[in-house]
């Protein structure tokens, strides 16, 4: 079997044609029906995240099962059969070493991470930027109906998986109280958009004009007052700045989940812990997410989320070019920032480049 994916190697992002063997036990193929570059792509291909050798790209991505193990179940305990519409989880997990006891599976000791392995580590297709992505038996699969659409739907295994993780660590919600979310990348709006459906006051912080209007377009508000605390704050910026404003923002007694730093070293705080102390503030970090999750996220997506303009998030399809050229186009595009994710097409029927 050939898979076309995107291959960074030695710098330089190119389709390459990978050759698959047999399809082994409890696996799942999946034809990609859109992929989204996320910021981590743009980090891992700008050199900022170390990468193995010839790594396979992508990790967004909803398709169409094309071949699965007659075993094979998604997280409802619904069979997998060719023609089911998916979204996935972007790793694989063992399930049974300590941290995947310790509901740490998204760090498990023998992890395999979709969109960051390389090419030569089975099963070899496992990024979305591709015409196919093939699942191991590890990874949390969920069908989705056929009503909610890709752009919809492209970001689950992300952006919204980690939004919902957020709110697992933000804890309980109080209707009507306030929220802060720093940072109106994809993942801050996606939190935000969920604060809001859980009925609290959201008010979202980005220097961006672009950024602050999709948060106004799903309801949060940007007219950040001055001198108010706040019992929730979200920190999705990944800035030493938006670390600092987060602990300051916080009411005594308050939460801060952090979300948006994740590349050690890159970022340094001056703390000083007698603020925790004094101040009884908890600080919760989030980095990935559950299958539990990721579930939450799918469900927010089909319920709460159906009603909002989700697809403000996403540039029209871009399509994937075809094997031994350049991926520059999809990268500049998600570089420039017009849009909060490109979403990539294999096909080119159909497709546009967004204005």
């Amino acid at each position: 079997m050939r898979v076309s994916a995107a291959v960074l190697d030695r710098a330089a992002v190119r389709v390459e044609e990978l050759v698959l063997p047999e399809r082994a036990a409890g696996q799942v193929d999946v034809r990609v029906d859109a992929a989204a570059v996320c910021g981590s792509d743009l980090h891992t291909v700008g050199g900022a995240r170390p990468a193995p050798p010839r790594t396979v790209l992508g990790h967004e991505g909803v398709g169409t099962v094309s071949g699965a193990d007659p075993d094979a179940r998604d997280l409802r305990g619904t069979p997998l059969r060719p023609g089911d519409r998916v979204v996935f989880a972007l790793f694989s997990a063992c399930g049974t070493c300590d941290r995947c006891a310790r509901g740490l599976e998204m760090k498990c000791r023998t992890i395999l991470k979709y969109g960051h392995e390389g090419a030569a580590r089975p099963p070899h297709a496992t990024g979305t930027l591709a015409d196919t992505v093939r699942l191991l038996p590890g990874v949390p699969v969920l069908r989705v109906p056929g009503w909610a659409g890709d752009a919809h739907l492209v970001s689950a295994g992300c952006a919204v998986a980690t939004a919902a993780a957020v709110l697992s660590a933000a804890g309980p919600a109080e209707p009507g109280a306030p929220a802060l979310v720093l940072g109106a990348g994809a993942v801050g709006v996606y939190c935000a958009a969920m604060l809001r459906s859980e009925g609290r006051q959201v008010f979202v912080h980005d220097p961006a004009p672009g950024r602050r209007a999709v948060a106004e377009r799903l309801g949060a508000r940007t007219d950040v007052p001055d001198g108010l605390d706040f019992p929730l704050v979200v920190e999705a910026s990944g800035s030493a700045a938006g670390f600092s404003a987060a602990i300051g923002a916080a009411e005594t007694g308050g939460r801060v989940v952090a979300a948006g730093a994740v590349s050690p070293g890159a970022t340094e705080v001056r703390l000083d812990p007698a603020d925790l102390v004094t101040r009884r503030l908890t600080v919760a970090g989030v980095h990935n997410y559950t299958a539990r999750d990721f579930q939450r996220g799918v469900d927010w997506l089909l319920g709460p989320g159906q009603f909002l303009d989700l697809e403000a998030l996403v540039s029209p399809p871009v399509p994937l070019p075809a094997p031994g050229e350049p991926v520059d186009e999809v990268f500049a595009l998600a570089r420039g920032g017009a849009h909060l994710r490109v979403m990539v097409t294999p096909a080119k029927a159909g497709a546009r480049s967004p204005a």
